[in-house]
C-alpha cells in the first residue's frame, strides 16, 4: 500500500529530509494518519487516542513511541493538572499528539518557525527541546509544593493544631 502526504507524495522513511508533524487536539481524521500515512502499529496508535495514558516508552520496528506528561498550573484552584503528549520518533520524523495545550509544543513550533536549524538537529533534537521545556514547567508547580510543606512544618514546629485538615484542604 503506498502512502501519500497531504501534498500528495509518498511518505518516504529513507528520505534524508526531516520533518515534524504535530497534531494538536486531532480529528479522527488527522489520526487516520498514523495508521494509513506512517503504518504505525495498531496498539500504539490506540495508546496515542486514549484520553489518559501512563509515561512510557516502547520501541517498534523502525520509531520509538513515547508518552510524557505536560504540566499546567491552576492558581484559582491551588494546584496543577497535566496532559499526555505523546511522540513517534523515527530515523527522519517526529509526531506528537497532544489536546492542543501544550506550552512546550508552541513554545518548540514557533522556535522552529524563526530558526530552520532546529529540524536539522533531527527529531531526538527536537524531542529533547520539547522535554526540556516539560521539565521547565513542572519547576513552579514543584517549588509551590515544596512552599506549603514548609508552611505546615512551621505550623507544627509551632504547635498549632489541625494542621492535617489545613493541608487535606489544600488539594
Amino acid at each position: 500500500a503506498e502512502s501519500f502526504t497531504a501534498s500528495g507524495a509518498p511518505f518516504d522513511p529513507a528520505s534524508s529530509a526531516t520533518f515534524w508533524v504535530d497534531l494538536a487536539a486531532p480529528t479522527p481524521d488527522e489520526m487516520r494518519l498514523l495508521s494509513d500515512l506512517f503504518h504505525f502499529h495498531p496498539l500504539a496508535i490506540e495508546d496515542a487516542q486514549s484520553a489518559l495514558q501512563y509515561p512510557k516508552l516502547e520501541t517498534y520496528q523502525g520509531y520509538l513511541y513515547l508518552v510524557l506528561h505536560g504540566i499546567h498550573t491552576q492558581p484559582d484552584h491551588g494546584g496543577f493538572a497535566t496532559h499526555d503528549v505523546d511522540f513517534f520518533v523515527g530515523r527522519n520524523f517526529l509526531v506528537t499528539i497532544h489536546d492542543g495545550t501544550s506550552r512546550s509544543i508552541a513554545k518548540m513550533r514557533t522556535v522552529c518557525d524563526r530558526n530552520a536549524r532546529v529540524l536539522a538537529e533531527g527529531p531526538v533534537g527536537v524531542v529533547h527541546r520539547i522535554v526540556d521545556s516539560m521539565v521547565d514547567n513542572y519547576r513552579p508547580a514543584a517549588q509551590e509544593i515544596v512552599e506549603q510543606i514548609e508552611r505546615l512544618e512551621g505550623q507544627a514546629f509551632a504547635g498549632h493544631e489541625r494542621i492535617v485538615r489545613q493541608g487535606l484542604r489544600r488539594k
